[in-house]
């Protein structure tokens, strides 16, 4: 599983959760790469999707369980073997007031490929839809087999928009070593929150003079978080910078004039933290554990999830004293930063 209780995935405006085959597989076919089809086939439909209404386009993905008498590795990474293609028909209905307001078609695409790794040749199939999807509405995702008439269904309310309220003003001193608080408002719909600090700066090649705009990224809850505010301490950024950031005497980097720091809280919604909460790797030695899925069909031959989640965020610049301390500071004064009015 992601680490995420929430990281924003790479792809701006666009929601794809993507699905752990590996993890998946274990689950039906025990701990062993080889064995033997003995039984009839089965249906087993896996599913994932993120909804958020912050993006005009979601994705879902949606594959197939299966039986083999080869080796499920090498099965897996065929196209063949992993989806449905047209053998399936995928909506998306729209509820507000327990009244059904629209019905979207999905089409399916291969144009986002994952990274090299297990199952990910040679592409993924995802089912599309372009929408902006409403805060008070609940979504019904319809998959309907063309062939056999089997019917899966799963439901979700999405989190609602919310708002980062401390710190407040538009300048930080991050120098400070006792703790701050931030404060966001509650999110509708929202079971957990995680909360990350991100220090941006430009980096630039002395030999092309090429200019890079970077960050840092820290998770500031080491939990989950239930509430709607916690404590943080300002100056742990600069460990987090001095861990992240390697001296290269190749480069020079530079503070930025205007906002570098940013706040962003990220909520989601109960199925999604049912979800994450039980079906992540555990490290206790009793391995038994339950499964949670909100994908529903007559002979419960699924898994995976279809929940929400929404993000606040919040910028802000750093005082003098907190640039002082970037640029001579004992912790980060041999990663060469400079002023903003030196670049």
């Amino acid at each position: 599983m992601p680490r995420f209780l929430l990281e924003k995935l790479s792809m701006k405006k666009r929601t794809v959760f993507y699905a752990v085959l590996l993890a998946i597989c274990a689950t039906f076919i025990a701990c062993s790469k080889d064995f033997e089809s003995n039984a009839p086939y089965k249906d087993v439909t896996i599913v994932y999707g993120i909804l958020n209404s912050d993006d005009d386009t979601h994705y879902i993905k949606i594959y197939k369980g299966f039986l083999t008498t080869g080796d499920a590795y090498n099965v897996a990474q065929e196209y063949d073997s992993l989806y449905y293609f047209d053998k399936i028909k995928v909506e998306v209905e729209e509820y507000v007031n327990n009244t059904k307001t629209n019905t979207f078609t999905l089409d399916t695409t291969t144009s986002i490929p994952r990274e090299a790794g297990d199952f990910a040749s040679p592409k993924q199939l995802l089912y599309v839809f372009t929408r902006h999807l409403r805060d008070d509405a609940m979504y019904l995702l319809r998959i309907t087999n063309k062939e056999t008439g089997r019917e899966v269904t799963a439901q979700t309310l999405l989190v609602r928009s919310f708002r980062i309220n401390s710190p407040n003003g538009t300048q930080l001193d991050i120098t400070k070593a006792t703790p701050n608080r931030i404060k966001f408002s509650d999110a509708g719909n929202a079971a957990a929150y995680d909360v990350y600090q991100y220090f941006y700066y430009i980096e630039r090649d002395k030999t092309t003079l090429q200019e890079t705009e970077k960050y840092v990224k820290r998770k500031i809850n080491s939990s989950i978080l239930t509430a709607t505010s916690m404590n943080y301490v300002p100056a742990s950024i600069f460990t987090a910078i001095s861990s992240n950031v390697k001296p290269n005497s190749n480069v020079e980097r530079f503070l930025k004039s205007d906002s570098c720091i940013k706040f962003e809280v990220w909520g989601v919604n109960d199925e999604l933290l049912k979800y994450v909460q039980v079906n992540t790797p555990s490290s206790s030695v009793v391995l038994d554990r339950l499964h949670y899925t909100n994908i529903k069909t007559d002979d419960n031959l699924t898994a995976g999830i279809l929940g929400s989640r929404k993000k606040a965020e919040s910028w802000y610049q750093i005082n003098q004293i907190s640039q002082d301390s970037l640029v001579y500071g004992s912790q980060t004064r041999n990663l060469g930063f400079h002023y903003f009015y030196q670049r």
